[in-house]
């Protein structure tokens, strides 16, 4: 019950998007699905979504596999295969020690997502910290500058508030009361299943609060 009630408290503005392109940008497979499902699930019905990944995840050599869990993980969120692209690029690695070129997570924006409206990914904290997540914010800044593409990038949380799933819903609430500065989404516990399912076997049990919880901050650029 109490999940419910929060869960209806997910905050819109007026302007909430709606036939809108949207690019998720992410650097592995799982992003989607471990960072970004209630994003995904809420904007989905009445936007066309899709999935940028400039890495396959290859660094336990797993990339062939980890590329089409992605396809498949999107499916499950309602993404298409068809909207799902997975970058290989030796100037990209899946490496917790490189800082990947803003000037080529841009190109590659530019090649797949041009007609995109909104670009979303992480934000300079990169959730984890990992170096592969905050290097895409910078690319979408180089990106979007001088146009009319709005970025919304994921707020990340202290450890401490990363693994309370729904219990964090009330800080989030209140740390975004009034701002007008992004959007709240909140996965119910039907949502929460679906984010489930769209993770692999290995995965199930890692479900922090962004399985269940994602507020966006929209970024500014300067045209």
């Amino acid at each position: 019950m109490l999940w419910k009630m929060l869960t209806s408290l997910t905050t819109l503005p007026s302007s909430a998007l709606t036939n809108a392109n949207i690019t998720l940008l992410i650097a592995h497979p799982d992003d989607e699905a471990m960072f970004f499902s209630p994003t995904i699930l809420s904007l989905s019905p009445k936007n066309h979504i899709r999935i940028l990944c400039l890495s396959s995840g290859n660094a336990d050599n797993l990339g062939a596999i980890r590329k089409h869990e992605l396809v498949a993980s999107g499916r499950v969120l309602g993404v298409t295969g068809e909207d799902v692209t997975v970058v290989e690029d030796v100037l990209l690695p899946d490496s917790m020690n490189t800082t990947w070129p803003a000037e080529t997570v841009a190109g590659y924006l530019r090649l797949h997502s041009d007609g995109s409206d909104v670009i979303v990914t992480f934000d300079e904290g990169g959730v984890s910290g990992h170096p592969n997540h905050i290097s895409l914010l910078y690319g979408a800044r180089e990106f979007i500058h001088g146009s009319k593409r709005r970025l919304f990038k994921l707020t990340s949380v202290g450890l401490a508030r990363k693994y309370l799933s729904i219990l964090d819903w009330p800080m989030t609430r209140m740390m975004n009361w009034g701002e007008g500065k992004g959007w709240v989404f909140v996965n119910s516990p039907r949502q929460v299943r679906i984010a489930q399912r769209a993770m692999t076997d290995a995965h199930k049990s890692q479900m922090s609060r962004y399985m269940v919880v994602n507020d966006l901050r929209e970024e500014k650029v300067g045209g």
